[in-house]
């Protein structure tokens, strides 16, 4: 049986990030060496600073350039490209993170064997077809069923939830776990595919009316690793061999998988995926204000942390005196400012992007839109909406909205019923 030390015995974070860094920084081999790899991710600071991430097949690594070791006119190496960097590893303590400074960079040129087999793939998946327009299935408007292939966990359900809340509360959701990263994750998106497929048919049989009629498979957004699963072939052929149309909701709106190209149609993100099969104009109109909020809201939390990381830095360097960590403190400190800056930047990208996805879905499901999809509208002769038969009696001049025009019409009938209930002529 364990028992409880005394607290002056324990290691304190600090102490533990600082026996970490020391083992690295006194390794020969860390603290001078040559890294090769395929940028997985690249951007370069408001500041100057660059910051790559490179992956091989089996891991990444975090690398980071300061600006005095950028050449002037240099460019940013590109994502896929393979690159060797001469620097040294550190640790970063306040968050006990591992990186490579670089002070040098070699472009040997070409691109990564990711980006090969990934582009190999999709010449090959194009020319069977399974890009073509052709094959693709319209995606049914305000279906009934619904069938939520993704995580339980995560902001993804939550966010669909909250759409189809106020969207379209007569749709029945139907969630079908699997995971959406990581090794395991192509075979479980088959399997929750297939799941998917079944379970419609089941309840088809069964007569059930709100049986699912599309698929959404959905994620949130990542890195070009996070969504690897949906490029990968078993599930690209999965979707191919749905039974089901698939609408495909992964990543951002600039995140572009091949399951985006495979399947009958693609939305930016999961929101907007759950919008596009809901048919209530209103609900979605108060999105806009409803991201705005929250954006607010999370870019307010991130300063304050940020800040106070900020802070304990300062006070760290303060007390150690300018003879130790001398060397660092320009690193440590650039460091923190881009987080913050990095971070501040990307919640203002996603407030932005929030309202730019609500107009977007306010556009898709505008009145003209609806009509182009074989609806009407009716409107009284004085402008006004016609909702219900019984603001159309017999004898009302109405007037047919169209997608590609109008119609002028006189009520001949009018009452509660089924196909012969009333007539215009």
């Amino acid at each position: 049986m364990i028992t409880q030390p005394a607290p002056e015995e324990a290691l304190s974070v600090s102490d533990v990030a600082a026996r970490i860094r020391a083992q690295i920084t006194e390794d020969p081999l860390l603290s001078s060496c040559t890294v090769v790899g395929e940028v997985q991710s690249s951007m370069r600071s408001s500041a100057g600073h660059e910051y790559l991430t490179l992956r091989d097949a089996e891991s990444t690594l975090e690398c980071v350039r300061f600006r005095g070791s950028i050449r002037p006119g240099e460019e940013t190496p590109v994502v896929g490209e393979v690159v060797l960097l001469v620097g040294r590893i550190d640790l970063y303590a306040p968050r006990s993170r591992y990186q490579m400074i670089a002070s040098a960079i070699f472009r040997p040129g070409g691109m990564g064997l990711l980006s090969k087999e990934l582009e190999a793939l999709k010449q090959r998946l194009q020319a069977e077809g399974l890009f073509d327009a052709a094959r693709k299935r319209p995606i049914p408007v305000a279906p009934e069923g619904i069938a939520l292939v993704t995580s339980k966990s995560g902001a993804v359900l939550h966010d669909v939830l909250r759409v189809l809340r106020y969207a379209a509360p007569q749709s029945r959701l139907v969630l079908v776990h699997t995971a959406v990263q990581g090794a395991t994750a192509p075979a479980e998106i088959v399997d929750g595919i297939q799941r998917a497929n079944k379970l419609a048919k089941d309840e088809h049989r069964a007569g059930r009316s709100d049986a699912p009629a599309v698929i959404l498979l959905a994620r949130g957004g990542g890195s070009s690793d996070d969504l690897a699963a949906f490029s990968s072939e078993v599930v690209l052929r999965a979707i191919a061999a749905s039974e089901l149309p698939v609408l495909s909701a992964v990543g951002h709106e600039s995140d572009i998988t091949l399951a985006d190209l495979v399947a009958d149609d693609r939305a930016g993100t999961p929101s907007i995926g759950a919008a596009r099969l809901a048919p209530n104009l209103d609900a979605v109109r108060r999105l806009p204000l409803q991201l705005a909020v929250r954006a607010r809201d999370a870019v307010e939390i991130l300063i304050t942390r940020a800040a106070a990381a900020f802070e304990s830095e300062r006070r760290a360097l303060v007390a150690a005196g300018p003879a130790t960590r001398l060397e660092r403190a320009e690193e440590r400190l650039a460091l923190t400012a881009d987080d913050l800056s990095r971070a501040v930047r990307g919640h203002l990208r996603d407030a932005l992007e929030g309202v730019q996805q609500a107009g977007i879905l306010l556009g898709a499901l505008s009145p003209l839109a609806v009509l182009s999809r074989g609806y009407a509208m009716v409107e009284g002769s004085d402008g006004s909406l016609v909702r219900s038969w019984r603001q159309a009696p017999a004898g009302t001049v109405i007037r047919v909205r169209l997608g590609d025009g109008e119609i002028g019409a006189q009520v001949t009938k009018s009452g509660k019923g089924g196909r012969d209930g009333g007539k215009a002529s």
